[in-house]
Formats: C-alpha cells, structure tokens, sequence
C-alpha cells in the first residue's frame, strides 16, 4: 500500500506564497502587459473603428508615416522640453523644499500639508483654476503684473510661454511626490553622521554636499525616474489649458497620440505613438541610470 503523504507547513506555504500574489499578477498582466502588446499590435496594422475596410497588415507603415509627419517630429521634441524642464524645476526645488521641513522649522507643518494638499488634487480641478489665474484680462497673475505696471503676459497664447506655464503648473502640483522622497530619505540618514562632521569643523554647506547628497543617491534615483514618469505622459494639463496650440507648440506624444486616435480616428498611428512615447521613456531613464552609475563608480 502507499503511504499518504502528509500535509506539512511547508507544502502549505509553497502554495499559500503564489496563491497571495497571483491577484496582483492577474491585475498586472491585464492593465499593464494586456495593453502594452495591444499598442505594439495595432501599430502593426491600419485599423480605424468606424471603417472595417481599411483594416490591415501594414508593418512598419504607421512608423514612417508618423516620423513623416512634421506635428509629430514638433510633439517628440516637446515632450523632451518638457522632461528636461520638469526635472531641472522639480527635483532641486523638492530637494530644497525637504532639507527646510527636515529642519522643522516654525511653520513646516502648514507647509507639508499644503504640498501635500496640491499633490493629492485632481489635475483636471487644478489646471482649471490655473487657466483662470492664466487668464489675460481677469486672470490673478496678470493683475499683479499690472499692479506693477508689467505689460499684460500671454501665458497660454504666446508660444513657448504657454509650455513654460504648463510646466510651472505641473512643478506646483507634483513636486509633493519627490519631495516626500527626500523627506524620507532624510530621515533615514543617521544624526551621528551630522554630529560627527560638525564636530570637525565642517559648514553646512560640507555636511550637504558631503554627507546628505552622497546618502540620498537613492531617493534621488527614484525622484528622477518618477518626475520623468510624470513628464513624459503630461496630458490633462495640456488638454485643458491650451488644447496643444498656439500652433502645436504645446502638444507633447501624448497629446498627439490622442488626437491621432480619438480626433483623426487613426488607431494604427495613436498606436505607433504610444509605443514611441514608451521608447523615449526607457531611453531617457536608461540614460540616467548609466549617468548615476558611473558617477557612483567614480
């Protein structure tokens, strides 16, 4: 006769550990994997919804039309602009923004919960009253530039001003999420480190640059990944503020994928251009782990 195998804890727990996470698996295979092979697919095909004609196989067509198309050559560039001015506003403001709250200074108290406040509005409500104090003759900013007797500004018409106020919007909005990173990184950093350097003489210029950077190189990786995160796929902001004009100068991949898809009805072409805006993203952060890896080498 066989002998019954007995049920032991362990056999218990190589079951009970896949069992917990394959929910979370399921969730991200379907909302993440799911989609992402749909985008690659599509942007493999000609495929409009309200013209089952024209759909086909048309490999890398959709590619060469969109880098044929001069709006989308002007939205690639844009949504560099907007990384690069995102990172270089958001990152050393959070950063300076933290090391004030870390001190706990009179006040930081209204001051973290206030960044946290505009961090966990939604974007539609938060670019709505920022059109309005963008707005030309009732609009807050210009009655303080006419206060003091400052010609009035097109901040939403005028070009590249209408991308810098975008991006100065957005750096109010979401610099609370970097700036817990810093907080929390701060906080991690042992006193005796500060105590033992201020000891031997060293400003506090020396202790920051010595001590407190070189220990936040891990929060400032995530900080730099998660800005890029938000700049790259910046969408309700533009759409609501200026629609992607004066002239397209606004319109980053992902305003552009939009259009592509839900104005032109260009399934294959909104396709391709999600897929380009998923390449910038991997070529941006892979280009900043390679910067930090050799300036860690170093």
């Amino acid at each position: 006769m066989r002998k019954k195998r007995q049920w032991t804890g362990q056999n218990s727990n190589m079951i009970l550990g896949p069992a917990m996470i394959l929910p979370a698996v399921v969730a991200l295979a379907l909302f993440q994997y799911l989609p992402l092979i749909t985008a690659v697919l599509n942007s493999l095909q000609s495929f409009s919804p309200f013209d089952q004609s024209s759909t086909g196989w048309v490999g890398l067509g959709n590619y060469s039309d969109i880098f044929a198309d001069p709006a989308f050559r002007y939205a690639l560039l844009n949504t560099f602009l907007y990384i690069v001015l995102m990172l270089a506003l958001t990152i050393p403001l959070a950063l300076l923004l933290a090391v004030l709250l870390d001190r706990r200074l009179p006040g930081t108290t209204w001051a973290r919960n206030a960044v946290i406040g505009a961090l966990a509005a939604s974007e539609a409500v938060t670019a709505l009253i920022w059109n309005q104090m963008y707005e030309p003759s009732s609009g807050l900013f210009n009655a303080i530039l006419h206060a003091a007797s400052i010609p009035t500004q097109p901040f939403l018409t005028g070009g590249s001003q209408a991308l810098v106020s975008i991006v100065v919007m957005t750096v109010w909005k979401d610099v609370g999420l970097p700036l817990l990173i810093f907080l929390a990184g701060l906080q991690a950093i042992p006193r005796e480190l500060h105590e033992a350097a201020q000891l031997d003489g060293a400003n506090d210029w020396q202790i920051f640059r010595k001590i407190t950077l070189p220990q936040l190189r891990p929060s400032i990786v995530v900080a730099l990944f998660m800005v890029t995160i938000t700049a790259t796929r910046m969408f309700t902001p533009i759409l609501i503020m200026t629609q992607g004009g004066p002239q397209g100068t606004t319109t980053n991949l992902a305003l552009y994928s939009y259009l592509q898809g839900f104005e032109f009805q260009s399934q294959g072409t909104a396709s391709a251009s999600v897929v380009c805006m998923l390449a910038v993203l991997a070529i941006v952060t892979l280009a900043q782990s390679y910067l930090l890896r050799g300036q860690q080498e170093k």
